[in-house]
């Protein structure tokens, strides 16, 4: 019995080169970090569309090849998002109510800010 091997998703929007920008994977043509679409859309609940208006030097078939490319290596830029992240200890000592959430509204143009939890 012939064993089948995962098919290799190709990402056209997506480019990783050695030595540059960190080696990190970024949206060809641009140097926006795929790590940071996954934390705006996936972390921080931003929709696609609204990320496109606040960076519209991207499109919105860049933003999904690059949620594809999150899923396809959840575990490494995870990693990344968490290395970029900083020293977060001073939020996880915070009261739930003082941990505000902003998002962007695009039908009315302003952020609105939430409690987080």
């Amino acid at each position: 019995m012939k064993r089948q091997s995962k098919p290799r998703a190709v990402h056209a929007y997506i480019e990783k080169r050695r030595g540059y920008r960190g080696g990190r994977a970024i949206v060809a043509g641009t140097n926006f970090p795929v790590s940071s679409v996954a934390a705006y859309v996936i972390k921080q609940g931003m929709l696609p569309e609204e990320l496109i208006e606040s960076f519209p030097h991207l499109t919105l078939a860049q933003v999904h090849d690059a949620l594809s490319y999150y899923y396809d290596h959840q575990v490494e830029i995870d990693a990344e998002i968490r290395a970029n992240a900083g020293d977060d200890s001073l939020a996880e000592s915070l009261p739930p109510t003082d941990i505000l959430r902003l998002r962007f509204d695009p039908r009315t143009g302003e952020f609105v800010v939430s409690n987080l939890r």
